[in-house]
């Protein structure tokens, strides 16, 4: 499976690791996992790591949009009292994180895209 995830109920955050070749197909999954996790809780933040993510892209425009809204249908269960975080090095998967940014406006959690893991975890912190 190419998304691990990470509850760490310590630091009030869920890490999904990406690794390899990854798909919309791995994404809904990884996500519906961690709302019926039993150390899963409303108002953890999320950092998504694509840093181990191959160069290659399998995701639309229309694939970002149903994220956004897979995300947006969730907040009753989950909660918006949240950051969500993109670590996105490569250009590719920073421009796609981007993207999620842009049409994530359209919700009430906070999205930011980051390059440094560093970045990305200060940002969560605040």
């Amino acid at each position: 499976m190419p998304v691990k995830t990470v509850i760490d109920t310590e630091k009030n955050l869920v890490l999904h690791s990406i690794a390899g070749s990854f798909g919309l197909e791995d994404i809904e999954p990884a996500w519906r996992a961690m709302l019926v996790d039993p150390e899963f809780h409303t108002g953890m933040n999320v950092l998504w790591n694509f840093k181990q993510g191959i160069q290659s892209s399998q995701f639309s425009t229309d694939d970002m949009r149903h994220i956004v809204t897979m995300t947006a249908e969730h907040i009753k269960q989950r909660g918006a009292d949240y950051k969500l975080a993109l670590l996105a090095p490569l250009d590719l998967y920073f421009g796609l994180s981007r993207m999620f940014e842009a049409y994530g406006d359209e919700i009430p959690i906070q999205i930011h895209a980051f390059r440094s893991m560093n970045e990305a975890l200060d940002w969560l912190n605040e």
